[in-house]
């Protein structure tokens, strides 16, 4: 495969990515407005000011941590998928110098010098 069929196959993945992201970004913001609407015309809930102060063990939940704000928890995760992949990179540039001789004598031809260790 050439690298301009590789390059080709990549953009033509992304664009397939982007586009299901955007149709997907798309619907659920329709959902939301949607919901927003509906909701809108909804009686108050007769117990909305009660909830909150008549769950069982809820004088225990005060010295609980509170949970992440849902951005904070997408940043965290992505943050360590970029750090993980990152090594996952950096482990492969290693494979391919450490077999590059292996590789060069299979073919029959001649090996670039050794690579230095790091």
């Amino acid at each position: 495969m050439t690298e301009n069929m590789t390059e080709e196959l990549q953009d033509q993945a992304l664009a397939a990515v982007r586009k299901s992201h955007e149709m997907t970004l798309e619907t659920v913001k329709k959902i939301v407005q949607a919901m927003s609407a509906a909701t809108a015309h909804l009686p108050a809930s007769p117990f909305a000011d009660k909830l909150s102060t008549n769950l069982p063990f809820a004088d225990k939940l005060h010295g609980l941590p509170k949970l992440p704000e849902p951005g904070t928890v997408v940043a965290s995760v992505f943050d360590f998928a970029g750090e993980l992949l990152a090594e996952q990179r950096k482990f492969a540039d290693e494979l391919v110098k450490a077999t590059t001789t292996r590789r060069h004598a299979a073919a029959g031809t001649d090996a670039p010098p050794a690579p230095d260790a790091e």
